[in-house]
């Protein structure tokens, strides 16, 4: 048989493979990016200069080895013009096994598995992830991929910085300083030199000099994508915010919605039932759940006839019925979250323009049928500053806290509450009152000021509730309970010009843009195109794990 001249070797076929896996990976670096970002601060990568004259002089293999010369003399892969060297890919790939480490660690605290078996060697077969494709690949693949498409990122994003006269600021330079005394500490206590610890940490032909060097380079790179971002998100014009805004208003409104789902109990066949009569007998269940929801919806005029109803629909046929609300209240819904709740139907429903709060209807959908009630129709949102003073519990258990510990922090509370209102009740004289008795360390230097609050933020509901109250103005005072104590407020601003669906609109315009120039800055066919040498590649993954397997054997035995 002639040979096919269009086959290909199983190398090639996977060189190709994962070359389009990168591709399609940097097509997604700034989400992946930001990922890596906010993980952890590890440490970063190494250039290395490449060191050759030792080998042409024939010094030994061991003599060679132990300071890096082969892993800086070889190239792993080039990016553009410019070659990275075994020594800084080997960085690259320690760095993004570290990171996943990290990661691993820090959501199993919370109860997360992410996937990732930091007990096997990245290569053990069973130890896996999926690729950009959903495809199955051991975590040694997912380490070289990562370390290409990083090593690209920090290449080309470093060399743009630099044509654009990015340089480090003081501050910086500082924290690059603090880092590195920061490992030679870390060495000291484990009694190695400060570039054995980095060897260690990141591989063969690493020491202070590449390490000072990578971090200078990261952040730098790091400080040019972050200005990009910004740029182009500042470079979307208002016209066409607002051009948008008008065509898909509701995409970017708020609403307040009660509900309550009647959801259908898929069957299964019993033995021996057909298809068609399992089908008959799913659609008279359906029915039949419908018609209790048009049952129970005909007694809702208002909230409280809507939550009585459904108390009584689920209390139905109990012998300890339950006086709990069965309804969902959800505040400053989204309409993109309203259609997963509440199904696209019931979603236009409520951000209608006709809607009025009050209204309620019935939506039947492919997963059962919705009662909906609207509690404040369709609204914009802006951003609000607001001060405190805190008055913490001071309990003796943060988890249980006494009548008498709140009474005792209400009664402190509404003391310097009342004395600052028989004062000027200024916001000068709030800002003092805060100084000289607020507990919260987070915003007690400033006077207790939290700026641009949006209503969506992370904070305890009692804060922002009385912040986006109904006709809230500047100068108004009040005393909330939340969980940490009792808040002394002042409301500073109302900022009508800070509105949510302009910075929504802002920010998605601006990262399309930026998404658009970031994959052709990593383009496959542009001046920072990846060509990589996969003998050392692999030999960097190979030797990791090696290495992984030879200390994870000597911690068996030594537990023997």
């Amino acid at each position: 048989m002639a040979k096919n001249e269009s086959s290909k070797s199983k190398a090639e076929i996977y060189r190709e493979e994962r070359k389009e896996r990168i591709a399609k990976a940097n097509k997604k670096n700034a989400k992946s990016i930001e990922k890596r970002n906010n993980a952890a601060k590890i440490a970063k990568k190494v250039i290395a200069v490449v060191v050759v004259v030792a080998i042409v002089l024939g010094i030994g293999w061991k003599f060679v080895d132990s300071f890096g010369l082969i892993e800086k003399a070889t190239t792993a892969m080039t990016v553009g013009s410019d070659k990275i060297s075994t020594a800084e890919f080997a960085y690259y790939y320690n760095a993004q096994y570290q990171q996943m480490s990290y990661m691993s660690s820090y959501y199993a605290q919370s109860g997360y598995n992410i996937g990732f078996d930091s007990s096997k060697s990245p290569d053990d077969p069973t130890n896996t992830t999926t690729d950009a494709d959903g495809n199955k690949i051991t975590w040694a693949q997912y380490f070289t991929d990562s370390a290409v498409e990083r090593a690209q990122f920090i290449d080309a994003y470093y060399k743009e910085a630099l044509k654009a006269d990015f340089k480090l600021s003081e501050d910086e330079q500082k924290e690059i300083e603090e880092t590195v005394e920061n490992y030679r500490k870390q060495a000291a206590e484990n009694n190695f030199s400060l570039s054995a610890y980095l060897k260690a940490s990141f591989g063969e032909g690493f020491n202070e000099k590449t390490f000072r060097k990578q971090l200078e380079m990261e952040t730098i790179a790091q400080n040019f994508y972050n200005d990009q971002k910004s740029s182009f998100n500042a470079d979307v014009k208002d016209s066409d915010i607002e051009a948008e805004y008008k065509e898909n208003a509701k995409k970017y409104n708020y609403a307040d919605v009660r509900f309550f789902a009647f959801t259908y109990t898929i069957l299964s066949a019993a033995e021996g039932e057909s298809e068609d009569e399992l089908k008959a007998r799913q659609t008279a269940a359906n029915d039949e759940l419908l018609a209790k929801a048009k049952e129970v919806y005909a007694k809702c005029k208002d909230a409280d006839s809507f939550i009585a109803a459904v108390k009584a629909y689920k209390n139905e046929g109990s012998d300890t019925p339950s006086d709990t609300d069965a309804t969902t209240l959800t505040n400053h819904i989204l309409y993109s979250a309203a259609s997963s709740s509440l199904t696209e139907k019931g979603a236009d429903w409520l951000f209608d323009g006709a809607r009025k709060a009050g209204d309620i209807t019935l939506i039947e959908g492919e997963k059962g049928a919705y009662i909906i009630m609207c509690v404040k129709p369709s609204y914009t949102g802006n951003s609000v500053n607001v001060r405190h003073c805190l008055i913490k519990f001071n309990a003796a258990d943060e988890n249980n806290v006494t009548d008498e510990e709140k009474k005792a922090a209400y009664d402190k509370a509404k003391k310097l509450y009342d004395s600052w209102l028989g004062g000027d009740k200024t916001e000068d004289s709030f800002k003092t009152l805060v100084t000289a008795n607020s507990e919260d360390t987070g915003s007690v230097e400033n006077g207790g000021l939290y700026e641009n609050i949006r209503i969506t933020d992370n904070y305890v509901s009692e804060f922002l509730d009385w912040s986006f109250a109904d006709g809230r103005k500047a100068g108004d005072s009040g005393i909330i309970e939340t969980t940490y104590g009792y808040h002394i407020m002042y409301f500073v601003s109302d900022n009508t010009d800070d509105l949510d669906w302009k910075n929504t609109i802002r920010t998605d315009m601006g990262k399309t843009a930026f998404d658009e120039y970031n994959e052709n800055l990593l383009a496959d066919d542009g001046s920072y195109k990846v060509v990589e040498n996969e003998t050392w590649t692999s030999y960097v993954s190979k030797d990791f794990c090696k290495k992984f397997k030879k200390n994870l054997a000597y911690s068996s035995a030594s537990k023997k």
